[in-house]
């Protein structure tokens, strides 16, 4: 996993290199290294036969500059680029750097500036790739008429991006960003095919998945590296970033000093020792489903099979339909008769009356950890008696989608981090917030999945993901931890499930849970 850092923690990490700079713009310039040697990359399996049309994007800020001497690069390598500049003050030397290369220079504001060709037709539509450094860490939400014109024309045109650093228009701190012009209809921020960052990510990379693949580099001076001096940043609120699946994407050539975040294993091994039985692995219970909605609870039930070697009780009404489907199952009509288990889970499809209220109330007043969606969180939303319940458990993970979450702790807003984490601490439970980009937040620490692709997002799918999430707490290990790893476990799966000789196609959620054990053994094992 790697650590978010904020704008000012980046900052004042940097301010050490830029002061021990032998001469101008040396920081710069390895940064621009690692930019120019992903745009190689990405060329090499974009471009196909042709030499290689870019097309930078350059603001007035740093990332401009790093744009404009990664251009100077691709030139000298063979590529044709061509620089447009949407700030009114460019970076000077970069931008030298870039014209003495035999680059384009084309100044939308100052037509006499322009130099070299192709200054006829919008260089968008003429490029293989684009380079996007128009703002920096520090920008804010939104983009200039003049720059979401030329990306109203990439996007049209199905141009690849690069982004350097952020994605322009998106705040790097909390992930605003404004919706398409309400009048023209132009994008007002950047859609990245990749973007590359330097020495740590930022928060913005777990917050929206307009940063696309998101490729880390190192870059220091003199042997001091950004990353080891972001390390020793104080860090007030430990949040984390990690990734379900190595999603094929690029070729990254080993040249390149960018490389992508490590996909997250398990680390703890899942296969039963010699002295393990059916119970030593953690029971699961499951209070899912009921007569209108039968398969919610076959689905929670699965998931929780799928996930462990140790046994799984179910309890209620649909026992018949759930054993009929698992006849691993050990069956029971109500919680109180279910037996010992080690982790409950509890709402999917199980209705939002009193019976509903009344068995969520029994499961709060019980020791083990709890896990509760669905139906669970409808009925807990409005009832502060349920809510004090929860404090007062303090081992209760909740797992809302978006809609969920808005009944029990508001509108998250775009800084989904933030907003989990203070429903965490309000009611001294774990949140999973689950999205492509999934947010597990307790008071403690947040950890964000980035699930690298939306298969999972078909009905039922969130059922399998409790009753999964109900296996791995039934483990014993910390609730957060547990969380982790069922949200990585379930996208990988769900990838997995999607795949077919001739590429990945829809899938239904009885698929993901039937590749859950092929999700778990590439996890564990292909590291």
């Amino acid at each position: 996993m790697e650590q978010l850092y904020t704008v000012e923690q980046v900052r004042n990490a940097e301010r050490p290199l830029l002061d021990a700079e032998a001469e101008p713009d040396e920081l710069m310039r390895e940064a621009a290294a690692a930019v120019a040697a992903t745009a190689r990359d990405m060329l090499t399996d974009l471009a196909g036969e042709h030499a290689g049309r870019v097309v930078l994007l350059v603001g007035s800020g740093g990332n401009g500059g790093d744009a404009l001497y990664a251009g100077a690069r691709l030139q000298l390598d063979g590529h044709r680029v061509t620089a447009v500049l949407l700030g009114s003050h460019p970076h000077e030397r970069a931008l030298r750097a870039l014209r003495d290369a035999g680059g384009v220079i084309l100044d939308p504001a100052d037509p006499g500036r322009d130099s070299g060709r192709d200054t006829d037709r919008s260089p968008a539509l003429q490029a293989d790739l684009a380079v996007d450094g128009v703002t920096g860490i520090g920008g804010r939400p939104g983009l200039r008429p003049d720059a979401a014109a030329v990306v109203a024309d990439l996007e049209a045109n199905r141009v690849p991006v690069l982004s350097v650093d952020v994605p322009s228009g998106i705040a790097a701190d909390t992930g605003e960003r404004l919706g398409a012009d309400p009048d023209t209809g132009a994008p007002r921020h950047v859609t990245a095919t990749v973007t590359v960052t330097f020495g740590g990510l930022r928060r913005v990379h777990a917050l929206t998945p307009a940063c696309g693949e998101v490729l880390l580099a190192d870059i220091g001076l003199g042997g001091r590296m950004l990353s080891g001096i972001l390390a020793e940043q104080p860090i007030a609120d430990d949040e984390f970033f990690t990734r379900a699946i190595d999603r094929p994407g690029f070729r990254w050539s080993a040249s390149n000093p960018a490389r992508p975040v490590a996909a997250h294993r398990l680390l703890e091994a899942v296969e039963p020792g010699a002295g393990d039985d059916k119970y030593t692995g953690g029971v699961t219970g499951v209070a899912a489903g009921s007569a209108t909605y039968p398969g919610a609870g076959v689905l929670a039930t699965e998931g929780a099979l799928r996930a462990t070697s140790a046994m799984v009780r179910y309890a209620g009404g649909c026992r018949e339909e759930v054993v009929r489907a698992h006849p691993e199952v050990v069956a029971s009509d109500t919680v109180g008769a279910a037996g010992r288990v080690q982790s409950w889970v509890v709402g999917p499809g199980r209705g939002t009356g009193a019976q509903a209220r009344a068995e969520l109330a029994e499961l709060l007043a019980r020791p083990e950890p709890l896990v509760i969606d669905a139906d669970a969180l409808t009925v807990l939303a409005g009832d502060d008696a349920l809510r004090r319940d929860v404090v007062k458990h303090g081992n209760c993970l909740l797992t809302p989608h978006a809609g969920e979450f808005a009944r029990i702790g508001g509108e998250t807003g775009p800084d989904r981090i933030t907003a989990a984490r203070a429903l965490a601490r309000e009611l001294n439970a774990t949140v999973l917030l689950k999205g492509r980009l999934t947010v597990v937040a307790s008071a403690e620490l947040a950890t964000v999945v980035d699930s690298g692709h939306s298969w999972a997002a078909t009905p039922g799918s969130g059922d399998v993901l409790s009753g999964l999430c109900g296996a791995w707490l039934a483990r014993g290990g910390q609730v957060h931890a547990a969380a982790v790893t069922a949200a990585a476990l379930h996208a990988r799966a769900a990838w997995l499930a999607a795949q077919t000789p001739y590429g990945p196609a829809p899938i239904v959620a009885s698929d993901i849970a039937a590749a859950l054990p092929w999700a778990t053994a590439e996890m564990e094992h292909a590291h």
